[in-house]
């Protein structure tokens, strides 16, 4: 899988010119992304910003005041059903156009990424209790692959149904991870994510069903969790061995908000974390670490999830020094 490019230096916004120029095409057809670039237009991908979902959700809204009176639902935007009315609705609408206006993402990327939101609000997610596995099971010998219905008597997301009835019927091993399993988790991921480095690989960037083919006797949940568990390994073993460096103190933290500070960052999600640990060198033995150290100073800040990039950094050099 060939790696995106980051999103560092590419404004979060585009004009109306371009706007009108790249949501209209992409809510209709799909155009590789180097097929815009050949035309000067670079998306962002990867993590969204603050500033980025509170325009997505705007736009949604937006369109809600305009359409709602006529949806039956207006979840039922969000879910992947083969509605032929829905979709001439949606069509007729400007549906993509409207939710991903002015945003420099892929229109496919607004529809998923307002999808993850809206539905992590009004939907059910994540742990399935005993009760819900027995519901699904009743639900899966009775309907079959009527998964939207399915889902509906669940109360979930059709995606997570289909997904649990996935790993549920699956036949996997449990417990221990054998070496070779963990040889081929490792070789899977290199494979599918084309890189080596698997510091540099991140978790929103991996396809864990792909994954799991690879290795087959093991499901995406399981291969998920324990790479996760892997890299918290590896990095608790460098930690480990960090005591050639010295160690991080207040004045290492001051430093760092400074470079963040003066740096060409517009938005947290620009930061090169390989570039800026080469300023930490005696101190930090990983780029994965001096974001840690970041990662620390800025959850001391109440709601600092919710701010911007030079609020936040205003804050933790103020809460800092004191």
């Amino acid at each position: 899988m060939e790696r995106r490019k980051p999103s560092r230096g590419k404004p979060l916004f585009v004009d109306e010119e371009t706007d009108q120029l790249i949501h209209p095409f992409n809510s209709s057809f799909k155009k590789k992304q180097e097929d815009w670039e050949a035309q000067g237009i670079y998306y962002r991908y990867g993590k969204w910003t603050y500033e980025e979902e509170e325009k997505l959700l705007e736009n949604w809204n937006l369109y809600l005041e305009k359409y709602e009176s006529a949806l039956k639902n207006p979840l039922d935007l969000l879910d992947r059903r083969r509605n032929k009315d829905l979709i001439t609705l949606m069509e007729l609408t400007d549906f993509f156009k409207v939710i991903s206006r002015s945003l420099n993402r892929p229109t496919y990327s607004c529809y998923m990424k307002l999808r993850r939101d809206v539905h992590s609000i009004t939907l059910k997610n994540g742990y399935f209790s005993e009760v819900e596995l027995k519901k699904l099971k009743k639900l899966s010998r009775k309907y079959g692959k009527k998964y939207m219905y399915i889902a509906d008597k669940m109360g979930r997301d059709r995606q997570s149904v289909l997904d649990k009835l996935h790993r549920h019927f699956q036949t996997v091993k449990k417990g221990i991870w054998s070496l070779e399993e963990e040889e081929d988790l490792i070789k899977a991921v290199r494979e599918v994510t084309g890189l080596q480095d698997l510091d540099e690989i991140k978790q929103l960037e991996i396809p864990w069903r792909t994954v799991a083919e690879l290795v087959p006797t093991r499901n995406e949940q399981q291969c998920r969790s324990h790479f996760l568990f892997f890299k918290r390994s590896r990095l608790h073993n460098i930690n480990e061995n960090a005591s050639n460096f010295k160690k991080w103190q207040k004045e290492e933290s001051q430093r760092l908000i400074d470079i963040l500070s003066n740096g060409d960052y517009s938005f947290e999600t620009d930061i090169d974390w390989n570039e800026v640990n080469q300023s930490f060198v005696d101190v930090s033995p990983s780029a994965i670490y001096t974001q840690r150290q970041f990662y620390k100073l800025k959850s001391d800040i109440p709601d600092f999830h919710r701010k911007s990039f030079s609020d936040l950094l205003e804050e933790i050099s103020s809460s800092h020094k004191h």
